[in-house]
């Protein structure tokens, strides 16, 4: 959690239970206001090393495919056939 503008999250009491902890890290003290926490965030440059985790990569591409529509899984469904029939020839040629 941190302040919406950065996270998109607002600051807010989590259960234990609910936390899933990463290797991500801002040495802030307790109770720390709000411009403190971004100011951390920022020197920190802990977003942008959360948008390149994979953790962050496969929440991208997990909300980008529930958003496709009709169309675009038809599309996606004849890319993947096109490719494991480019894949499936040239196995082909190697067994050759």
């Amino acid at each position: 959690d941190g302040p919406e503008e950065i996270t998109g999250v607002s600051r807010q009491v989590i259960s234990y239970s609910r936390i899933q902890l990463t290797d991500l890290k801002v040495n802030i003290q307790r109770n720390a206001r709000a411009k403190t926490l971004k100011a951390a965030l920022k020197e920190a440059d802990t977003m942008a090393k959360w948008e390149g985790s994979e953790w962050a990569k496969k929440l991208a591409a997990k909300s980008k495919r529930a958003s496709l529509s009709d169309f675009d899984r038809f599309k996606v469904m004849l890319a993947k056939k096109q490719k494991s029939k480019i894949i499936a020839q040239k196995i082909k040629e190697l067994k050759n």
